[in-house]
């Protein structure tokens, strides 16, 4: 899960950057190989650079994102407005007037991008979406997103969730994503979902946390200003909504899609769980009198359409001995109207097949000036801080003899010679242990590089 200041879950107790954080960038944000002898940008700290070498497991590309230490002048966010959160709650201030023993906690939440618009009425009550991007009308497509044992069966629903117990998780946003999340569905106290927005794209994770229950759906409903659009998934294709009911095929989907002048809303479903032989299907109904009693939200069903587990769920609370788990998370993914009908499959894809990142660090290309001195360092070092094993990356011009790459303690006592070579670039690793092989003390150490003429000192933090 994440932290936040804002919340009772409160900040990240350690501020380095570990293996429990997350750095995100959009696909969009990366491109070409910088040029050998390619300068460090200004405003950064030299030396700090990392490379990352990013893929696509769906095809061949290939592209680079370059990661430097800010020297403190330059804006965290490079000027990005993409998404605006309005976390609005009706009641005041969260920490001194949100009722986390009983609800409800009435909202007027906005979340808007250049690409689509979502509305959030209370914690677990989603009830507008709107569709900007490729000349699309912006109506407000949805009704609700609905979370029910059953069709019909009211005793548990996302306002039942919202009325009971429960509290946010995390409430922040920032220049490429923007995180809601919250904890709490009746008896299911640990249960939570977590919403991820970007630009043009959401990741909607849910947990079950709850004793054993009969079964559950978790579907949107639409509106009646999503009449004309048309739904498919895996079983479907080109369902008008038009509130007059049609013989849809259910089944285990994996993939939804709503299209129209509206613009487009499509949704890869992953579902995750461990408990024996668990099968799920589809349900889909779009009739402006159904039969089924609407637990909330209005009184039609307009293309309403998600996954049904109709089979009892055993208990996957952890608190309360042996339990199962299950998990579901929904990509959710918008574009402009009329999509055609492979848009629906392409995120589902991209769902299943995630960009694929490694990291290495970044040292620019060593330049000789006047006098013997060096352009630009020709060590890169990180992460900095560091636990575990830090990586340490040169590069020179041309050979310049024999390397050395030297660790010493704050006293300038040698801790380590690191094996390097006489080769213009490579990389090594220092992994926190002395000339004996045993771990030092966490700390402050000077590595020091030296190569012929060319030389450079950095300070690395090990931590505990």
């Amino acid at each position: 899960t994440y932290t936040d200041t804002s919340t009772f879950t409160g900040g990240d107790t350690d501020p380095g950057f570990d293996t429990n954080d997350e750095l995100v960038f959009m696909a969009c944000n990366a491109g070409d190989l910088r040029a050998p002898g390619a300068p460090e940008p200004a405003g950064v700290l030299a030396g700090t650079g990392w490379e990352l070498t990013v893929t696509n497991p769906l095809g061949s590309d290939t592209a680079f994102v370059y990661l430097f230490e800010s020297n403190g002048t330059l804006d965290p966010a490079a000027g990005a407005t993409a998404l605006v959160y309005d976390f609005d709650l009706l009641s005041g201030p969260y920490k001194t007037t949100y009722g986390t023993m009983n609800g409800p906690n009435p909202e007027n939440t906005t979340l808007t991008t250049p690409a689509y618009a979502v509305h959030f009425a209370d914690r677990w009550i989603r009830d507008e979406t709107r569709v900007f991007t490729g000349g699309a009308d912006s109506s407000e497509i949805l009704d609700r997103h609905k979370s029910l044992f059953a069709p019909g069966v009211c005793q548990r629903s996302e306002d039942t969730f919202s009325a009971g117990e429960g509290a946010f998780i995390v409430n922040r946003g920032g220049p490429v994503r923007v995180l809601r999340g919250y904890v709490g569905a009746n008896s299911g106290p640990t249960t939570h979902r977590i919403h991820a927005f970007y630009e043009s794209r959401e990741d909607l994770y849910t947990a079950l946390r709850v004793h054993a229950i009969a079964g559950i759906i978790d579907y949107f409903d639409y509106s009646s200003a999503a009449i004309g659009m048309t739904y498919s998934d895996d079983f479907n294709a080109g369902l008008t909504i038009d509130g007059v009911p049609d013989a849809a095929t259910s089944g285990e989907i994996t993939w939804q899609m709503v299209t129209g002048t509206q613009g487009t809303l499509a949704q890869g479903l992953l579902i995750e769980s461990d408990i024996p032989n668990i099968d799920f299907t589809s349900y889909y109904s779009d009739d402006v009198t159904p039969t089924v009693t609407q637990c909330t939200g209005d009184g039609n069903e307009y293309g309403a359409s998600g996954f049904w587990e109709q089979d009892p769920i055993p208990n996957t609370d952890p608190a309360l001995g042996t339990f199962n788990t299950f998990e579901t998370t929904r990509v959710i993914a918008y574009a402009g109207p009329n999509a055609s009908s492979s848009f629906g499959p392409e995120v589902l894809a991209e769902a299943s097949n995630p960009v694929q990142a490694s990291a290495s660090a970044y040292a620019p290309v060593a330049t000789g000036v006047a006098g013997g001195s060096v352009e630009r360092s020709p060590l890169a070092v990180g992460p900095n801080p560091f636990r575990g094993e830090l990586s340490l990356r040169w590069s020179l011009p041309a050979s310049g003899g024999a390397i050395s790459l030297m660790v010493y303690d704050l006293a300038g006592r040698l801790v380590r010679s690191l094996d390097a070579s006489s080769q213009t670039s490579g990389v090594t690793r220092w992994d926190g242990r002395d000339a004996r092989g045993e771990h030092v003390e966490p700390g402050v150490y000077f590595v020091h590089f030296q190569a012929g003429d060319f030389s450079a000192r950095r300070k690395v933090v090990l931590l505990k």
